[in-house]
């Protein structure tokens, strides 16, 4: 009976933790990306893989929850005046940089200041324009930025030159380190060392990038928000298949899911599938400078002749919905009055003849003053949803005699495109001859005030997204209204104004919201992924069984 207690004990307990695992902590976690990152700067011209990373480096000031409410983050909290003009917040007073440095109020002063400095044209100067002293601070007539007013080490207040409806949303961003950027010009950023080996006050630190393979980050054990509970994160990227076949052989933990592939993780008994919808239109970008796009006619026949319903079908299935709106449906921004193109190729033809073009022997429509209607699609890769969507359209455009090239290229070739640079490594004005037009996917992020920079004249390169050089002063009144609107139905209002313009005017061709399938190894507990992003929801909390 002795020898009998001691087994039954054993098996009790056998049977308890099979039922209750155990979730330690250590560990490490490897998460693959379909593409390498840019560089690890928030404010340098961040792409998706990037904030991947940057999301797990650096903290921002506040963070938006899964209704898109703002929440305090290295703010502990704050106030706004009863004017709806000077926003005050308190700060954590127990944050360290990954160096032991100890993080201030001046630091997120630094970080919004440069956002206007002179030299600073990396995509966000629009975000503190509206602050009390940005005009003369950007003119460089003052190195005094008024409205950002460092009230003591912990708390600091902005004040805007009237009431600003998304002034919160403009403050979302990973507050960089004055101690090691202080001294350097935003013009040396995207060479600066902390590109390739940030220092942030994030769960995790930067330890090692290998080119082409994976980076490599620690637990940051000082976090503000208490210690990670695994020990180390390996940011792998590659190609989608690739990235799925490692993690079959359990070498990677997450991974995106091609939505092809999605049968083939569900029957594993080690997985578990989420589906997460980013609130993210794919589209066609046209610059419009190019003779055929710079006329209305011409990108709505190309509307008319793309299958939507068909791409959705065969590329997407079950997680795809056809999309008309620049806005994606479901958000508050977007209208239930935009212009629809339903599949059509006999009117597409209709417009592109209206529009003075004629097929010639080889069947391709073309007109005396501006040539064949051919051009080339830029599609990056990475995704292979979107590729797949690329062959479709071409087909399409090819049925009814406009003539189209594919060409494939990883996502950082495509920017040197969309946002070229001069011999000197500064950026410049795009011309007709960096691009034709391209595949890309983009979305609400915290407000729709985040289009303004795509639209709006005043953001052309290199001062902005306007990479399609659209300009209307109609809308520019429009962007600049919304911003000013404090009542939220008046706001919605031109918003939906927007995007009925947008899809009568067709700078983007819109084709499909989708959503992701991610896949995560179920030793993994805590890994929740929704539009904010895949290392968004408390990474810090997640854990191994």
């Amino acid at each position: 009976m002795r020898k009998t207690l001691p087994i039954l004990f054993f098996l009790v307990l056998v049977l308890l933790f099979a039922n209750n695992p155990i979730m330690a902590s250590g560990g490490t976690i490897r998460i693959a990306g379909f593409s390498e990152p840019g560089n690890l700067n928030t404010v340098v011209w961040p792409t998706r893989s990037d904030r991947d990373l940057t999301d797990l480096i650096y903290s921002q000031l506040i963070r938006a929850n899964v209704e898109l409410e703002w929440e305090p983050h290295l703010a502990k909290s704050w106030e706004v005046s009863e004017d709806g003009r000077t926003y005050t917040f308190f700060l954590h007073e127990n944050v360290k940089w990954h160096d032991g440095e100890p993080f201030t109020a001046s630091d997120v002063a630094f970080t919004f200041k440069t956002l206007a400095h002179p030299e600073y044209d990396y995509g966000f100067t629009n975000r503190v324009m509206p602050i009390v002293g940005a005009e003369e601070f950007r003119a460089g007539e003052t190195d005094v930025f008024e409205g950002i007013n460092v009230i003591d080490d912990y708390t600091i207040s902005f004040t805007t030159n009237e009431p600003h409806a998304p002034f919160l949303a403009n403050l979302f961003l990973g507050i960089l380190p004055e101690h090691i950027l202080g001294d350097i010009s935003p013009a040396e950023w995207p060479r600066h060392r902390t590109n390739r080996a940030p220092i942030g006050t994030g769960p995790f630190k930067f330890v090692n990038w290998e080119d082409g393979q994976y980076i490599e980050l620690e637990a940051n054990k000082d976090f503000f928000l208490g210690e990670p509970k695994v020990d180390r994160i390996f940011y792998r990227f590659g190609d989608g298949n690739a990235m799925l076949s490692a993690f079959i052989n359990r070498e990677i933990d997450i991974t995106q899911v091609p939505l092809a592939e999605v049968d083939s993780v569900k029957n594993l008994q080690y997985a578990e599938l989420k589906l997460a919808s980013l609130m993210t239109q794919f589209y066609i970008g046209l610059n419009v400078r190019n003779d055929h796009f710079s006329q209305q006619i011409v990108r709505q026949a190309m509307a008319y002749a793309m299958n939507k319903p068909l791409y959705v079908d065969s590329v997407l299935g079950e997680f795809g919905q056809v999309s008309h709106d620049v806005f994606p449906a479901g958000h508050w921004s977007s209208s239930p009055n935009v212009r629809q193109y339903d599949y059509n190729p006999e009117k597409a033809e209709e417009l592109i003849q209206e529009a003075g073009y004629t097929k010639n022997r080889q069947g391709i429509y073309e007109r005396s003053d501006v040539g064949e209607l051919t051009f080339t699609i830029m599609v990056p890769t990475g995704n292979k949803e979107r590729e797949d969507t690329a062959v479709l359209v071409k087909q399409d455009f090819d049925a009814i005699g406009i003539r189209t090239e594919l060409q494939y290229l990883d996502f950082p070739t495509l920017v040197t495109h969309l946002l070229p640079r001069d011999r000197d490594g500064r950026q410049r004005e795009v011309t007709e001859d960096d691009y034709d037009c391209f595949i890309l996917g983009y979305g609400v992020d915290t407000d729709p005030d985040v289009y303004r920079p795509y639209f709006h004249s005043s953001f052309m390169p290199p001062n902005g997204y306007n990479f399609i050089g659209y300009s209307d002063p109609h809308m520019d009144e429009l962007f600049d209204k919304q911003f000013q609107t404090i009542d939220f139905e008046d706001r919605q209002q031109i918003f939906w104004e927007i995007g009925e313009k947008i899809s009568e005017e067709l700078p983007w061709i819109t084709m499909y919201i989708q959503k992701y399938a991610y896949v995560n190894n179920a030793r993994v507990s805590g890994f929740d992924p929704d539009f904010r992003g895949i290392t968004f929801n408390k990474p810090w909390e997640w854990s191994i069984e």
